[in-house]
């Protein structure tokens, strides 16, 4: 098994837990890389904003710095929030004596609002750490507050970048987000635009989040032109996923894309449990309709059939494997029942002629008709009702659709009716 590969984060701690190391630890972690820290500041912040940031002694910064890279073969390190001017000093003195390629993100303020950073500390930076920077990853007023430069285009970007490599940076990434989403590449003479959409979402702890997949990929030995562009996604794809805490601007989730694989790994996982169990169940054969039992679950917070896996059930065991993105009856059913529930993921057919209100009593299940329409009728059904009923029947057909929590639950059900079924109380 390979070590993994080491990226040091030297910045402010964000008590609200979505910007600064935290962001930038998280990133590190589900990109797969071990992430130590050294941090300069506490703040006092939310996702309202920051109220007051404490920074520390620089001897205590200076320690940490010492202790992490006397130990850790640190590939690449990043810079965020330094507060001041003595810190400034501190880590530059140090990362030059260890020689570690740095990323340098210039954090002036916080993105929910207050200064992180003493104006002295400003001309530091540009004078200390800029000069030993592989790169330097300013926002549009990141580049103003250094260079003077309004940066409102790509013109404008380019002239910025270019002060900035004249202050000794390697390269610069000037960050287009408060623009039209279109970042800009300078990289010793060569440039490069990138291109991008506005993701929906919150986006509290997105630069820190960029800055540190940037420096993950470097470590791993992209070029900076590859690196930006993974970073760029990677950020997008974490304001996407971003969670919906506190009253303010919701923090990135960077560990949403591999949270979303284990739910569609444990959705399939269930779906294919819970068809065993109705295949080993004798009495279900007689309640399977002809084509066999539509069985589905869908991830949490699903959208679309793509987040639903499905399979049908025959007598004979499984028609295909469980797989996402089939369009058929489970799926639209679910997705149709979330909107009302969004704890309401799974579903299942059933070919039962004579299941009613009445019949379901003795079941302990609530049970509802179903409102035949031309087109889309199991939506329009339960938007009539309101509700989900554990149970809808179908009036005209030997059918009645199950709804549950997960797949398996939805198959205890089936199992529960089959037998009384089969003693004839149905």
């Amino acid at each position: 098994m390979s070590m993994p590969r080491v990226v040091l984060t030297i910045g402010g701690s964000d008590s609200g837990g979505g910007a600064g190391i935290q962001a930038d630890i998280k990133t590190f972690s589900a990109l797969g890389l071990h992430g130590p820290s050294v941090i300069t500041a506490a703040t006092a912040q939310n996702t309202l904003g920051m109220q007051k940031a404490f920074g520390l002694d620089p001897g205590a910064v200076a320690m940490q710095l010492k202790s992490v890279l006397s130990d850790f073969n640190v590939a690449c390190a990043k810079t965020g929030m330094l507060f001041s001017a003595e810190i400034v000093s501190v880590v530059a003195e140090i990362i030059e004596e260890f020689k570690v390629p740095l990323v340098v993100d210039p954090v002036i303020e916080a993105e929910a609002g207050g200064r992180l950073f003493r104006p002295e500390a400003v001309e530091a930076l540009k004078e200390e750490l800029i000069p030993i920077a592989r790169v330097i990853t300013p926002n549009i007023f990141e580049a103003r507050t250094l260079t003077g430069i309004e940066v409102s285009d790509m013109g404008s970007a380019r002239l910025a970048a270019q002060r900035l490599m004249e202050m000794g940076a390697e390269a610069v990434v000037v960050k287009g987000g408060h623009l039209d989403c279109t970042d800009l590449v300078l990289d010793r003479g060569d440039l490069h635009t990138l291109l991008g959409k506005r993701a929906k979402g919150g986006n509290h702890g997105v630069g820190c989040t960029y800055s540190a997949a940037l420096t993950a990929f470097l470590a791993e030995g992209c070029s900076l032109k590859d690196a930006a562009s993974r970073a760029k996604i990677f950020a997008a794809e974490s304001v996407a996923r971003s969670m919906d805490v506190g009253h303010g601007v919701s923090p990135v989730d960077q560990a949403g894309a591999i949270r979303e694989d284990a739910y569609r790994f444990r959705a399939i996982s269930q779906v294919e449990d819970a068809a065993g169990m109705i295949i080993d169940e004798a009495g279900m054969r007689s309640l399977m309709p002809g084509n066999g039992i539509d069985l589905g679950m869908a991830i949490p917070g699903a959208t679309s059939v793509d987040d639903v896996v499905s399979c049908l059930v025959r007598g004979g065991g499984l028609s295909g494997r469980a797989r996402f993105g089939r369009d058929c009856g489970s799926a639209r059913a679910i997705l149709a029942a979330m909107k009302l529930d969004p704890e309401r993921r799974a579903a299942a057919s059933l070919g039962l002629k004579g299941l009613s209100p009445k019949s379901c009593d003795g079941l302990g299940l609530s049970c509802a008709g179903l409102i035949r329409r031309e087109e889309g009728r199991m939506p329009s059904a339960l938007s009539d009702l309101g509700y989900v009923p554990d149970v809808i029947f179908d009036e005209e057909e030997p059918a009645a659709w199950l709804f549950a929590s997960t797949a398996s639950e939805a198959a205890l059900m089936a199992i529960k009716i089959s037998k009384l079924a089969g003693n004839g109380k149905i």
